[in-house]
């Protein structure tokens, strides 16, 4: 018998092109993982700059840093509302708001998408009906969130007694990750 063609796979040559295949689509996503886990790294430490921007502002403009000494409002809330002018020096609502310190778009807040006349006319004690119509006007609710999707962390008074404020993201695994006060940076 003369030499027969071969004209399949053998069972182990294609067990081996389905491994290779395997482990290159591995070291795909796991650079794509890393790129996009640096990518929302830069994003966080950009945002927080900025908000820290605003917050200093904000201070400059009332002398004091955002806060709500009712505590009516979360310290995520109040961020929000004093940065976008519903909040003013004494912590209370603010209609119709100040101009706004927060940089235009960067969290995909525009003042200008709404009318100032359909403000809710509201005390700090209902709050909660403009918190309520932010929501509705921005379709999220009125916070800052990182990259990772949990809101920033403001605290002012700081709860350890120290000077200034904090400002800073939990990160992807939710453990304190870019921190901001007054004096320092970490």
């Amino acid at each position: 018998m003369k030499g027969s063609s071969r004209s399949a796979f053998s069972l182990i040559e294609l067990l081996v092109v389905v491994a290779i295949l395997g482990i290159l689509v591995g070291i795909f996503f796991t650079g794509f993982s890393y790129v996009v886990a640096k990518q929302n790294e830069k994003q966080a430490k950009m945002e927080i700059v900025a908000l820290k921007t605003a917050v200093d502002s904000y201070k400059l403009e009332h002398g004091a840093y955002p806060n709500c000494p009712g505590n009516v409002c979360t310290p995520g809330e109040c961020l929000f509302l004093s940065l976008a002018g519903f909040h003013n020096a004494e912590g209370t609502l603010q209609v119709p708001p100040y101009p706004t310190t927060i940089p235009a778009g960067l969290f995909g807040y525009e003042r200008m998408s709404f009318d100032v006349a359909e403000i809710p006319d509201v005390s700090h004690e209902d709050g909660n009906s403009m918190i309520l119509w932010l929501s509705d006007t921005l379709g999220k609710d009125p916070e800052f969130l990182d990259p990772w999707g949990n809101e920033y962390v403001y605290e002012f008074p700081r709860e350890d007694g120290g000077h200034g404020y904090l400002l800073f993201s939990m990160g992807p695994d939710g453990k304190r990750e870019e921190g901001f006060n007054e004096d320092d940076v970490r």
